[in-house]
């Protein structure tokens, strides 16, 4: 397959694709098998944490409608984030299939149930759990794990999941500099909707977020709008770049439907005007795609490559694939965007999705 007339970084060019992976990047050739039409052509979009959409669940084991949605919007490949729940519903999770047309499912993201029941947010605190490294090794393609390091056997299980390979990342956590450092310390290597359920960056006591960015790690951002403020992630972008700064959707089962009251992990959510919140008020998951976090980051003054760097390339480096850039030997993964950043054809793995 020959791509032309693609607007990569400015540079009208040719992109030739071959068994699912980009081949060759030339200058352009005016003719080919698709002509982009002067579209801008970036890295299909990486979401290393998304609970659901459309109604669906990650915790309802069913991928296949996820799998297309998320392709349809941007997404070509992600990690279905669990909730905390109960061991049997996580293994009927990891235990589904996973092989659908679509965005590729690169593995799973536990969020919990090793988490701190202070910093719970959204999370049903019944099932918080102590976390056991050797219960947790039963769960099959587990990529990422998000941990609160403070609570009993914490840095234990940071230790042993990140020399398996495993991501270890900070969240929903009441920890402090020295903690979040020892942690660091131990394997973990990101932060978990940075600023969301962990405290705050302050002057004297910086926090996860400070231990964080003094050790170089990734940081996870919602950039929907509501979790995090304008300043905020312009602050988040600065501190740890472009190259640490991972966008995340954290969309729940609503994202993609109308305004309305809907379930996760047991609760009560209810969605109105975009934000979805428990009864108390709490955010509970956003609405938006990534592609809708990347538009918003943009719309906040951070650079189009930086935005769409932080949704593909700088994810797959925190998971180690070979995804998420427009480079020779890269996955033919790609998004064609008009210049109003509308989306108009996904190729996912050198084949036209949409």
């Amino acid at each position: 397959m020959l791509i032309y007339n693609a607007n990569v970084k400015g540079r009208l060019c040719s992109i030739e694709i071959n068994g699912g992976k980009i081949t060759e990047i030339s200058e352009n050739t005016g003719h080919g098998d698709i002509d982009a039409g002067g579209c801008r052509v970036i890295p299909g979009l990486i979401d290393v944490h998304t609970h659901g959409c459309i109604g669906h669940d990650t915790m309802d084991a069913d991928f296949a409608p996820m799998c297309r949605f998320y392709a349809e919007h941007g997404t070509t490949s992600f990690l279905p984030t669990t909730l905390t729940m109960g061991y049997d519903s996580l293994t009927r999770v990891t235990e589904a299939e996973t092989d659908f047309d679509g965005a590729n499912i690169i593995g799973f993201h536990f969020e919990g149930p090793y988490i701190s029941a202070h910093r719970k947010g959204a999370q049903n605190e019944k099932y918080i759990k102590k976390p056991s490294f050797e219960e947790f090794k039963q769960f099959k393609k587990v990529k990422m794990v998000t941990v609160a390091p403070e609570i009993e056997g914490g840095m234990e299980f940071i230790k042993k999941a990140s020399d398996c390979g495993c991501c270890v990342s900070i969240g929903h956590t009441d920890c402090d500099y020295e903690t979040a450092l020892r942690a660091i310390e131990n394997g973990a290597n990101c932060l978990t909707h940075t600023y969301n359920a962990m405290p705050p960056f302050m002057h004297r006591d910086s926090g996860p977020i400070g231990a964080g960015f003094e050790k170089h790690i990734y940081a996870q951002l919602i950039c929907d709008g509501f979790h995090v403020s304008k300043p905020a992630v312009l602050a988040i972008f600065r501190l740890f770049g472009a190259d640490r700064t991972v966008l995340i959707s954290d969309s729940i089962r609503c994202a993609g439907l109308e305004d309305g009251v809907y379930e996760s992990g047991g609760l009560k959510v209810t969605l109105k005007d975009g934000a979805a919140r428990l009864s108390d008020g709490t955010i509970a998951g956003s609405y938006a795609t990534l592609l809708d976090c990347v538009k918003t980051a943009v719309s906040f003054g951070i650079p189009f490559d930086d935005a769409v760097r932080a949704a593909s390339q700088t994810p797959a480096e925190l998971l180690g694939l070979k995804k998420g850039k427009i480079a020779v030997g890269f996955d033919a993964d790609l998004l064609f965007l008009d210049e109003k950043l509308n989306l108009k054809k996904v190729i996912i793995g050198g084949k036209i999705f949409k």
